[in-house]
């Protein structure tokens, strides 16, 4: 690829607006031409003595050439020279992006997207950047900012209703949500994010109705169909939930979280031998499931107060301790600590979880 050195000239000077790098139509070198430029100007002292824009030139040929490492320091050098050209920054995060250093590619799309508050890539790319580390709430703000610039992009729209809604702000995710449909591309998409925003506002009625007109139009999606069982227990709609639930592992006899959650319902429904039985399939399929082994141990603690064996207290308390082992810092671990503690025979029931 030429570049149109005019644009980037443009750029260099601080022009505002968004401007783009062209490829010429008909180039007036061979591209082996343009390599061996490239290569000598690698060459000792050959840096010092070229401008910002023929680093940024041979910066952009680099990464053409998957040498992102050679070209961010080229662009380290041309940002140092010359702090107002965006498309500096903006090829920066990018190749920072791809050598995996998140944070500088975070730093250099924020700086484009400043220098260039007008530019719809610059946006997206920032907004991309603040999703993947998760940063939703500036996320939000960049894909929000993004589809102001260009109304009728899904993309945008779908971005700022999933950033708003990792953020908990459910009402704009659902504002975002409602826009994207009427675009009227990825309607699939769109719908089962739609599903989860209610989930999010504990509007489980309103989720259970969206996940069904999905299976409606799509037939027996599993992952839909789990979506939709995860809903019914969220609604305390157990009986539900294990029917669909059933159906899912019928499907997919391997998958762990279906019988996983096939397991709470059965204990919420009462019959803990089944639960202990479905918690023991989820740990076939996933023996590093923390969450299956803790579901398990409280199956066998349930049925030990029920039946007054030790034997099935003792495993409760190996279940859980197997849990922790995985998940030392999982969600409500002293809750789980202090159950051992008080139903464990041991000295120092505790002892070797962390270590």
């Amino acid at each position: 690829m030429v570049v149109d050195t005019r644009a980037v000239r443009a750029s260099s000077s601080g022009r505002k607006g968004s401007l783009l790098v062209l490829e010429a139509e008909n180039s007036a070198f061979p591209v082996r031409l343009t390599v061996a430029l490239v290569v000598l100007s690698l060459l000792p002292g050959c840096a010092q003595r070229q401008s910002t824009m023929d680093l940024y030139l041979d910066a952009v040929m680099l990464r053409e050439l998957d040498q992102d490492q050679l070209a961010v320091k080229k662009l380290n050098a041309v940002v140092a020279a010359d702090p107002g050209f965006t498309l500096a920054y903006s090829e920066l995060g990018k190749a920072s992006e791809k050598l995996g250093d998140h944070q500088k590619a975070l730093a250099a799309f924020r700086k484009a997207a400043q220098l260039d508050p007008w530019s719809f890539e610059y946006h997206m790319n920032l907004a991309g950047a603040c999703k993947r580390m998760g940063n939703y709430v500036d996320g939000a703000a960049a894909y929000a900012r993004a589809s102001e610039l260009d109304p009728k992009s899904i993309d945008a729209m779908m971005g700022a209703a999933e950033c708003f809604l990792q953020a908990g702000q459910y009402t704009k995710a659902l504002v975002y949500c409602e826009s994207a449909g009427q675009i009227g591309e990825k309607s699939q998409e769109v719908t089962r994010l739609l599903a989860r925003v209610y989930e999010g506002q504990k509007d489980y009625e309103r989720a259970i109705e969206v996940y069904g007109r999905l299976l409606a139009a799509a037939g027996d999606d599993p992952d839909v169909m789990l979506a939709l069982a995860v809903a019914h227990m969220k609604a305390g709609q157990y009986d539900r939930a294990r029917q669909v639930l059933i159906s899912v592992t019928q499907m997919r006899p391997k998958d762990g979280t279906a019988f996983r959650h096939l397991g709470y319902c059965l204990i919420k429904l009462g019959d803990t031998d089944q639960a202990i039985q479905m918690y023991q399939k989820a740990i076939g399929c996933d023996g590093n499931d923390w969450q299956a082994y803790r579901g398990l141990g409280v199956a066998c603690m349930v049925k030990a107060g029920r039946t007054n064996d030790p034997r099935v207290q003792a495993d409760a308390i190996r279940c859980w301790r197997r849990s922790l082992s995985i998940s030392p810092g999982q969600p409500k671990h002293e809750i789980l600590e202090k159950l051992i503690r008080e139903h464990s025979r041991l000295e120092n029931p505790l002892q070797g979880l962390n270590d």
